[in-house]
């Protein structure tokens, strides 16, 4: 393979880039990326119209672990599927804030949990339009639990996408990769001492998945451990699809039922002083 040029753009450099990182893996998986994704619905006790969404995405937010009177965030919250399951998860005394940086998208996001939330379970979550990158300056130690879904390069969108084919820069990866640090350096300053922080992206590329993780783990050393991401929430459980990546596990479609794909990885703030 080593005459594909991965320095190109478009719709060639995006194959050989993905070549280069799957070998002959990659033609199934890319099959598998076309297909629809494997959803499952998000159901609420009242009978609110279900909302379907990818079961890697359920996973990834059931791998948060709260206790039912949490302060959580969900810091990147649009479109609000995991939003929902992360509110179908608190007590009476719990609160989630769904943070959305776009209007656009933070439309959306409250008409997704207006649509789907019963009134009591919605009570329980304010949606913001902060920047999550920058809320650390207002919010350190302020949260019990953080998801952090991080923008990426959706390959997945990519591929179904003519335009966004065509517009494929290898560079966007390593400017995402830029973005998604600054994400959880600010989360895990917002996260208090012994608090869960899931981080998980739609991404392929490692240097938005593990690539971040390393960063995080070179720079914060014991003050951060990481634990393998599992189903913490009630009813049937998912069980753990993916495939271990450095800290993290990755969930393919090819080989999850058409699930993903998703990167998940947990970790624990262990020592508040090290972080800001």
């Amino acid at each position: 393979m080593g005459h594909r040029d991965e320095g190109k753009g478009g719709e060639e450099g995006f194959r050989a880039r993905y070549w280069a990182l799957f070998g002959a893996r990659w033609p199934p998986l890319e099959a598998a990326l076309a297909r629809p994704p494997d959803s499952r619905p998000f159901e609420a006790a009242d009978g609110s119209a279900p909302y379907y969404m990818d079961s890697a995405s359920i996973f990834a937010a059931q791998s948060l672990e709260f206790e039912p009177d949490a302060r959580v965030l969900d810091a990147c919250a649009a479109p609000g599927g995991k939003s929902l399951v992360l509110a179908s998860r608190l007590g009476a005394g719990g609160s989630l804030f769904a943070n959305e940086l776009s209007a656009e998208r933070r439309r959306r996001l409250r008409e997704v949990l207006d649509a789907h939330l019963p009134t009591q379970m919605r009570s329980r979550v304010s949606v913001g339009g902060r920047d999550a990158a920058a809320m650390c300056r207002s919010f350190e130690s302020a949260f019990d639990a953080i998801l952090l879904d991080a923008p990426c390069s959706s390959e997945r969108h990519v591929l179904s996408d003519p335009a966004a084919l065509a517009k494929w820069s290898p560079a966007r990866a390593r400017f995402l990769a830029q973005r998604q640090w600054s994400l959880l350096s600010a989360a895990l300053i917002m996260l208090k001492e012994g608090g869960c922080l899931v981080y998980s992206t739609c991404s392929l590329s490692p240097e938005e998945n593990e690539g971040v993780v390393e960063r995080a783990a070179a720079r914060y050393g014991s003050a951060l451990s990481f634990e393998a991401p599992r189903y913490e929430g009630s009813g049937e459980s998912l069980g753990s699809p993916g495939e271990s990546v450095g800290r993290g596990l990755m969930i393919l479609p090819d080989k999850a039922g058409g699930a993903g794909p998703m990167y998940v990885c947990r970790m624990r703030k262990a020592r508040a002083r090290q972080f800001g």
